[in-house]
């Protein structure tokens, strides 16, 4: 099986599904990890250019910590990621080029902009990756499903569980690779209060998720279709 996550910026892949791309990826599944910027907005006393440096060198790090084959970058810009035809095309080709059979994006209700808009961009560009007329730079492709995920929120209900026990501590590493964020969200407080301490927050909430479905730490996904829920288990 392939899996393409496309995530608005380095370090939502290991926050969000981390522990499913290792997983899929110590079974010999290929992974991809696609950003659609390079953060330059996630950081303090630097450059855009710099802390996109920073964050892009992590971004490859984290993804051989679990086991990714591919790291990409799309090129937009940090928080100015916006829905157009032209946006949208840009999305369907990286689908095309990856010709995955699961897509891993964001819920489309979130508080983050970038997340919103890369999760009707991918939404969208799934369904014209398989119109041979909409030509790209790729082939046509067909995959299987979109499988969103997002915060806990009064309109995000993941439906669909994969047990991670096993690889928390592979995905807490991972998120460890981000040490540019770990030590942002520390800081910023505000709005990321939430992340005072960031693997430990995150890893709770798989423990949640986990007593859900009797395991000891899960994700959550709301997929597209309902006809695939057991697929990525």
């Amino acid at each position: 099986m392939d899996l393409l996550a496309i995530v608005a910026h380095p370090d939502d892949a290991d926050i969000f599904c981390g522990g499913t791309l290792a997983k899929h990826a110590d079974r010999g599944d290929d992974v991809t990890i696609v950003h659609m910027t390079r953060g330059e907005y996630g950081g303090l006393d630097a450059t855009e250019a710099e802390i996109a440096e920073i964050r892009e060198g992590e971004a490859r790090r984290s993804g051989e910590v679990l086991g990714a084959s591919t790291v990409d970058f799309l090129g937009f810009e940090d928080g100015r990621v916006t829905y157009s035809l032209e946006n949208r095309m840009r999305v369907v080709d990286c689908i095309r080029e990856h010709d995955p059979d699961v897509v891993f994006t964001h819920y489309r209700e979130d508080m983050h902009p970038d997340h919103r808009a890369t999760s009707r961009l991918v939404t969208d560009a799934y369904y014209m990756a398989s119109l041979p007329l909409a030509e790209t730079d790729h082939p046509a492709c067909d995959p299987d499903n979109v499988y969103f995920f997002g915060k806990p929120t009064s309109e995000f209900e993941p439906t669909t569980f994969v047990d991670i026990s096993g690889y928390e501590s592979t995905k807490g590493d991972a998120i460890e690779s981000h040490e540019s964020q770990v030590e942002f969200l520390d800081e910023h407080g505000g709005i990321d209060s939430e992340f005072d301490n960031l693997v430990d927050g995150v890893l709770a909430e798989n423990r949640t998720l986990g007593r859900r479905v009797g395991a000891e730490y899960a994700e959550g996904f709301a997929p597209l279709h309902e006809t695939a829920v057991e697929y990525i288990d």
